[in-house]
């Protein structure tokens, strides 16, 4: 785990159209609003490129794309650029780990973009966009920088495998290029990679799992080993999954339900990477980001129809949740991100 000595809790509120920074104590977990920035747009979700500091945001009210500098002393965000993409409700946008090019999945708009990255951290030109269907939902870039997943949920519910050239910034279909599930209610929604890098989790927002894959490296292809349910048992409202976290020692892992039963789900992690369901923990309405901070004592998960934050302590040997503190934070909460320095 990362040894880190300062902590920031950063909120994504679309409504307001602000990015908060909360600092966080790194003994007690308590937060304390920090700033707030200016998102020059109904801000989504957030990514660091941690070489060059900036952060590169989603405006899912729109068809933006945005970047800002951070400023890691106060968290403060500074806005870069902006640029429209004319595809409507980018649902997340990544760089690729060289920090050249910013690779976007379009919820409404439908598919993925390329856009190449200026010296300055700005979102420059449009390098690709490749039509992979409405409901793309997630981005997810292997370590070597060569493959692509983008899951797509209900009713597209597949995931687009690429093969990705970081010299040009081109996508290829990879082959197979898309990973269907078997069942037709499935969803993929956002997918994470296991502690070794052998395995990729999906949460599937539809079906309520979370399909656990077997990575081949060398095609960059995923096969289906085991789907877990995200539910507790006996549960039969209405449910739809969000987002899927690995916890940093690699033990567990944690996936969030939307629904009447608003809860973080924690998985313990085999040797094989398969998961087996240990507790279930109460959040604000709508959970549809959480984060667990970088030294893996605590997890940070926003109601977004409650406009709430609720922190928890992680207990380091059972990985079980224990509330500390809400927080509201304002309208539509979005995305949860703790970054350390």
């Amino acid at each position: 785990m990362a040894l880190v000595s300062h902590c920031f809790v950063f909120v994504a509120l679309t409504g307001d159209e602000q990015i908060q920074a909360y600092s966080m104590d790194l003994d007690s977990g308590a937060l304390e609003l920090r700033t707030t920035s200016n998102a020059h747009g109904p801000i989504g979700s957030l990514h660091l490129h941690r070489q060059s500091g900036v952060v590169y945001g989603a405006q899912v009210g729109n068809t933006g794309l945005s970047s800002y500098q951070l400023d890691t002393d106060t968290g403060a965000l500074t806005h870069i650029n902006s640029v429209v993409t004319g595809l409507h409700t980018p649902a997340l946008a990544i760089t690729d780990h060289s920090g050249r090019f910013l690779i976007s999945s379009y919820y409404t708009g439908g598919g993925v973009t390329v856009h190449a990255i200026d010296d300055d951290g700005s979102i420059g030109a449009l390098v690709q966009h490749v039509e992979t269907g409405e409901k793309a939902h997630g981005v997810l870039i292997d370590a070597t920088n060569r493959f692509v997943f983008i899951p797509h949920v209900c009713p597209n519910n597949k995931t687009a495998q690429f093969r990705f050239d970081a010299n040009s910034g081109q996508l290829t279909p990879n082959d197979p290029f898309e990973l269907t599930p078997p069942e037709d209610y499935t969803g993929p929604r956002h997918m994470c990679f296991g502690p070794g890098g052998d395995i990729v989790y999906t949460v599937n927002e539809q079906g309520n799992t979370v399909t656990v894959h077997r990575y081949d490296a060398s095609t960059g292809t995923l096969e289906a080993v085991q789907d877990v349910s995200t539910l507790p048992d006996g549960y039969a409202g209405e449910s739809f999954t969000a987002h899927i976290e690995i916890h940093p020692n690699g033990k567990w892992a944690y996936a969030s339900n939307r629904g009447p039963g608003d809860n973080i789900a924690g998985f313990n992690i085999a040797a094989d990477g398969t998961l087996s369901p240990f507790g279930h923990y109460p959040v604000p309405s709508s959970p549809r980001s959480f984060n667990i901070d970088p030294t893996g004592q605590f997890c940070y998960c926003t109601g977004e129809a409650a406009g709430h934050l609720r922190s928890f302590r992680v207990d380091q040997t059972s990985g079980e949740l224990t509330q500390m503190a809400d927080f509201e934070v304002g309208k539509s909460p979005f995305w949860t991100m703790v970054l350390g320095f």
